[in-house]
């Protein structure tokens, strides 16, 4: 991580966007209320084996409340990052 970074880009692959209370929709832009706490990855070719979908968003570290690194005998083998919910911007590709 750069010392100046304050957000992290990371993928989400789902099956359903039902599974998902979106708030504001533009294209592929949207407004998403996450649950609680949510596992996301730095790899969006790791998100693609999870779903049809790839949601991507810009987290702030502050929501980050683990990763892979820091917990490497829980967290292994999927780069995944464990984040708190709230609303997010995300871009949701299919």
């Amino acid at each position: 991580l750069h010392s100046l970074q304050s957000h992290l880009t990371l993928y989400r692959g789902v099956n359903a966007l039902d599974e998902y209370r979106v708030l504001a929709r533009d294209g592929k832009r949207a407004v998403v209320l996450m649950n609680n706490v949510s596992s996301f990855t730095h790899s969006r070719e790791r998100a693609d084996e999870f779903g049809d979908y790839i949601i991507e968003a810009q987290v702030p570290l502050v929501k980050v409340l683990a990763y892979y690194d820091l917990l490497p005998k829980l967290l292994r083998g999927e780069g995944e990052f464990l984040v708190v919910g709230g609303m997010y911007e995300v871009s949701i590709n299919a």
